[in-house]
């Protein structure tokens, strides 16, 4: 695994892992919304519903999980 892909979670503080946490938390509302608008906007128009992966969604939750 490359430097900038790797993450090591065991060098923060306890203080920086909520810190992340809550933003994380907050990224995930945050996109979860955009995503749910962007679905109903493609089923209302018939297009194709967006992907989940195209809001970042499955990274934010892997990035809570190693946290």
């Amino acid at each position: 695994m490359s430097e900038i892909n790797s993450f090591h979670a065991e060098s923060l503080s306890a203080a920086d892992r909520e810190i992340l946490a809550q933003g994380l938390s907050a990224l995930l509302r945050e996109r979860s919304v955009a995503y749910e608008l962007a679905l109903k906007v493609a089923v209302a128009r018939g297009l194709v519903q967006p992907d989940v992966c195209d809001f970042g969604l499955p990274d934010i939750l892997r990035l809570s999980r190693v946290i």
